[in-house]
C-alpha cells in the first residue's frame, strides 16, 4: 500500500483526535465554572469547532466541514461528556492536555493555511486562516465565559505558534509535498507552544509610556535645561567681565565709563562739603 494513499486518512484521524481533546479542554472549561451538562456541550463545539466553522464561512466554500462530517460534531460532543463523567485533575493531565493542545495548534493551522491555499487564495490569507483556525475556538470559548482570551497574552504563544507552523505547510505545498505538510507544521508549532511554557516566553507587551508621551517628556527636559543653563550664565558673569568671556565689548566700555564718572561725582561733593566745613569754623 502506497503511503501517500494512506497517509490522508492518518491526518484525519489525527484532526479528529485533536477535536476530541479541545472538546475535553473546553468542558475542563464548563467545570471549572459550575456549568450544567448543556453548558459543557456548548463549550465543547465551541472550543473544539468554532475555528474550523469560521475559516469555513470566511472562505465561502460550501457549508462547513463540522456539519458535513460527522465524526468531527461526535468528537467534541464525546470531549464533553468525558469532561463532565471524569475528573481529569492533577500534574499528569495537566502535562498531557498541554502537550496534546500544543500540538493540535499546530496541526490545524496547517489545516486552515492548505484548505485557504486550495481555495485559490495567496500566502498572506493562508497564514490567517490557519491561525484563526487553531486559536479561534479556543478565544470564542474564552469570550463566552468573559475572561480574556489566552491568545492576547502570557506565556502560551499560541498564535505565535500557530503563525510560525503555518510556513512549513505552505512552504511544502508550493513544493508539492502536501503530505508533510501536517506533520511538519504540528512539530514546529506544537514545538514552539511547549517551548514558551517551559522558558516562559513572552511577546513584547505594551509600553506604559507612548511615544507621543516621550517625545513630550524629552521636549519638556530639554527645554527646563536650557532655561536652568541661562539662568547659571546670568549669575555666574561678573559686572565688566564680559570681554573675556566673549561678550559684546561696547557693553563693557559703557559700564566702565559709568563707574568712571560715577566716582567722579562723589569725590566733587566729597570736596564741596569740606570746603564749607572750614567756612563755618572761620
Amino acid at each position: 500500500m502506497n503511503f501517500a494513499d494512506f497517509f490522508p486518512d492518518v491526518v484525519r484521524v489525527l484532526d479528529v483526535g485533536g477535536v476530541l481533546v479541545s472538546g475535553i479542554i473546553g468542558g475542563m472549561v464548563a467545570r471549572e465554572k459550575r456549568f450544567d451538562i448543556t453548558g459543557f456541550f456548548a463549550l465543547a463545539v465551541m472550543a473544539a469547532l468554532g475555528g474550523g466553522m469560521l475559516r469555513d464561512v470566511l472562505l465561502q466554500q460550501g457549508v462547513p466541514v463540522a456539519f458535513t462530517d460527522p465524526y468531527y460534531l461526535a468528537a467534541a460532543l464525546t470531549g464533553a461528556v468525558i469532561a463532565f463523567l471524569l475528573r481529569m485533575t492533577g500534574k499528569w493531565w495537566n502535562r498531557f492536555f498541554i502537550v496534546a493542545d500544543a500540538f493540535v495548534i499546530g496541526s490545524w493551522a496547517a489545516t486552515g493555511a492548505l484548505k485557504t491555499l486550495a481555495a485559490g487564495l495567496g500566502i498572506l490569507p493562508a497564514m490567517l486562516l490557519g491561525v484563526i483556525t487553531a486559536v479561534g475556538g479556543g478565544a470564542i470559548r474564552d469570550i463566552a465565559v468573559g475572561r480574556t482570551p489566552a491568545v492576547f497574552g502570557g506565556n502560551t504563544l499560541y498564535a505565535t505558534a500557530a503563525f510560525f507552523g503555518t510556513i512549513p505547510a505552505i512552504t511544502l505545498w508550493h513544493l508539492g509535498y502536501p503530505t508533510l505538510a501536517t506533520i511538519s507544521s504540528a512539530l514546529l508549532g506544537g514545538g514552539l507552544c511547549i517551548a514558551a511554557r517551559w522558558y516562559r516566553w513572552r511577546l513584547p507587551q505594551h509600553s506604559r509610556y507612548p511615544l507621543t508621551e516621550v517625545y513630550g517628556k524629552v521636549r519638556m527636559s530639554f527645554s527646563e535645561y536650557m532655561n536652568a543653563r541661562e539662568a547659571l550664565k546670568k549669575r555666574a558673569i561678573p559686572r565688566g567681565a564680559g570681554s573675556s568671556l566673549g561678550l559684546d565689548h561696547g557693553e563693557d566700555i559703557r559700564d566702565g565709563v559709568s563707574e568712571v564718572e560715577d566716582d567722579k561725582r562723589v569725590d566733587k561733593g566729597l570736596k564741596a562739603r569740606s570746603r564749607d566745613i572750614k567756612r563755618a569754623k572761620n
